[in-house]
């Protein structure tokens, strides 16, 4: 069984930041994960001593220590997602690593079922892991991929796959992982079907997530998605509810 990297990236949204990271930390088997690196990318709200905090205060030592996970905080400023994977990949790491950003609720054993993914599907070198409203209605295991032209920014990569590096689009430092992925059809991208229940927190039509992404689209720290709440996203997360149990300790 392989070992992966997790990358969970950060910028501001502060009450998604501590939702995402204490789930994050309760949902995963950490006996699978090699570096668990938190990059930081210039939060002004609070985020950046949140995660400073979470990783050095006596709880987060002993909890590092009796997991034996190795911890990074690195910090940057403006870098967007696609300079945060590039930075990533020029530092050596595991062959797999896994992006999470700060909005992304992960369901208990989603670690486990993606390394059983791969081990099934050796071909694939990406794994788009969020939930899509396009998929078949999500269920218990057996999963299974269908191949895709894209995946989003949330999956599990393998690292010899980038034999060159995406690069930030312009002045969109948030986007060019798309175009990356368009350069390179001979990389096997995949979704994972039945998707898991994996939940972002910007894409939830109830409170209190509903009014905060609202504000942090007016502050600027997130993209506005004006479809979010139409009737196909109302169906998504539907189903979503019925896995809400096992998340019903963290919420």
């Amino acid at each position: 069984m392989p070992t992966v990297d997790i990358l969970f990236c950060s910028w501001n949204r502060l009450e998604f930041t501590r939702k995402s990271f204490e789930t994050m930390r309760a949902n995963t088997d950490w006996g699978l994960v090699s570096n668990l690196v938190i990059h930081d990318d210039g939060s002004s709200d609070g985020t950046r001593d949140y995660l400073h905090e979470s990783l050095h205060s006596g709880k987060g030592e002993c909890w590092r220590d009796a997991q034996g996970i190795n911890f990074e905080l690195r910090l940057s400023s403006g870098l967007g997602p696609v300079g945060i994977m590039r930075d990533h990949l020029f530092r050596p790491g595991a062959e797999w690593f896994v992006k999470i950003d700060n909005d992304t609720l992960l369901p208990p054993n989603w670690l486990q079922e993606c390394l059983d993914l791969i081990k099934q599907h050796p071909d694939v070198d990406l794994f788009g892991i969020e939930a899509r409203v396009d998929a078949e209605k999500s269920g218990p295991p057996p999963r299974t991929v269908y191949p895709a032209a894209f995946i989003g920014g949330i999956g599990v990569m393998r690292r010899s796959a980038f034999t060159d590096l995406p690069q930030a689009d312009g002045n969109r430092s948030r986007f060019g992982f798309g175009a990356w992925q368009d350069r390179h059809p001979e990389v096997n991208k995949a979704w994972i079907n039945p998707p898991l229940p994996v939940c972002l927190l910007n894409m939830v039509p109830f409170e209190p997530w509903h009014s905060l992404s609202e504000e942090y689209v007016a502050k600027g720290w997130q993209r506005p998605w004006p479809d979010k709440y139409d009737e196909s996203h109302k169906a998504l997360w539907e189903w979503w509810a019925s896995y809400k149990s096992g998340f019903s300790r963290h919420q």
